[in-house]
């Protein structure tokens, strides 16, 4: 048979238990406190408040915004700063496709060397390669997202012209 404890000793280990909670609670409180007075920190009201009110305001300002954007398209076709850009983040692609080109045959010669270093150092160099080449199409995805946000910049270069 099981030994029932007697009534006292529950109700010990459940005023522990409160009493634990209790302090486990005045402490996370306590350090909310010296957090918010050492930083600044804003209560989660406050963040709550202030989201509701960018939102508002993001709601309202949308045809400002495009408005905006449509001005920027023109300066930027006008005063030939969209052709520079684009000009500008095809030449650093361009280099960048070089420069993975160049670290992937650097990378392959030290692989096939019979040196187990030069090997690891290959197979770290042959990383560097593939990340640098993954690397060269954030320009040109980049200028695609400006051209899709309203700010012309592959829209103001004739590529007829170029050829």
């Amino acid at each position: 048979m099981d030994e029932q404890k007697p009534k006292s000793a529950q109700r010990h280990i459940s005023d522990r238990f409160h009493r634990l909670t209790n302090d486990s609670t005045e402490k996370y409180h306590a350090l909310n406190r010296v957090v918010a007075a050492k930083w600044g920190a804003v209560p989660s009201r406050s963040i709550r408040r202030s989201v509701g009110i960018v939102a508002t305001t993001a709601a309202f300002s949308v045809p400002v915004a495009a408005q905006a954007t449509q001005e920027a398209s023109d300066v930027m076709c006008s005063s030939g700063l969209g052709p520079v850009i684009t000009l500008a983040f095809g030449m650093i692609t361009i280099g960048m496709f070089l420069l993975a080109a160049f670290r992937g045959a650097m990378a392959w010669l030290k692989m096939g060397s019979a040196r187990s270093d030069k090997k690891k150092e290959g197979r770290d160099a042959a990383r560097g390669a593939v990340i640098t080449f993954c690397g060269a199409w954030f320009f040109p995805l980049f200028a695609v997202v400006l051209d899709k946000a309203g700010v012309s910049t592959l829209s103001c270069v004739n590529f007829a012209n170029i050829m």
